[in-house]
């Protein structure tokens, strides 16, 4: 992967490990060979190198729980109001 060009779509791709993935190798519990293939696609993916980040904050769930995390208090407000315009949009396509 070394020696090919940024990607410009800001996006999770097929190439992109995933999340998972990502929280294993910030904690160090990848393989050497995995983790060197997920360094070296860090140094090509702006998505990725934004995810890694957001994951520090991601708690670990206790086994034999399935809680959910608590969704920001903003995020749901966005959530809740883009479900809605788009429930208005497809009664308003139905009519």
């Amino acid at each position: 992967m070394k020696g090919t060009k940024r990607t410009i779509a800001f996006k999770k791709t097929a190439a992109c490990p995933a999340s998972a993935t990502l929280l294993s190798y910030r904690a160090a519990g990848l393989s050497e060979e995995a983790a060197v293939s997920v360094k070296d696609h860090l140094e090509l993916c702006d998505f990725c190198c934004a995810e890694l980040p957001l994951l520090a904050h991601h708690q670990p769930q206790v086994a034999g729980t399935n809680n959910p995390p608590d969704m920001p208090m903003d995020l749901r407000i966005l959530a809740e109001s883009i479900l809605e315009a788009t429930k208005r949009y497809i009664r308003y396509k139905k009519s």
